[in-house]
């Protein structure tokens, strides 16, 4: 069964939800002081290189995160 939830580091107006991978992905990138690459992502969550991609793609299409010089960073806001 898909358990889908919100990161709740990422929030928005409109409902993004997210799996379990998704959230911590989206944690890592979040929770981190400054932009993460690629590999260390991969390091910490043990998550294939392709899926990876593919989650960090659907990521930064929604805005939750942006790629900034070949790494992630967070996109939203403390504020939020």
């Amino acid at each position: 069964m898909n358990q889908d939830r919100d990161c709740d580091n990422c929030r928005h107006d409109w409902a993004l939800n997210l799996n379990a991978r998704d959230v911590k992905v989206c944690e890592i990138i979040c929770n981190s002081g400054s932009p993460v690459g690629f590999n260390e992502i991969r390091r910490r969550t043990g998550i294939h290189q392709e899926v990876l991609s593919r989650i960090l793609r659907r990521l930064v299409f929604s805005g939750n995160i942006e790629k900034v010089k070949s790494k992630y960073d967070r996109c939203c806001s403390s504020s939020q």
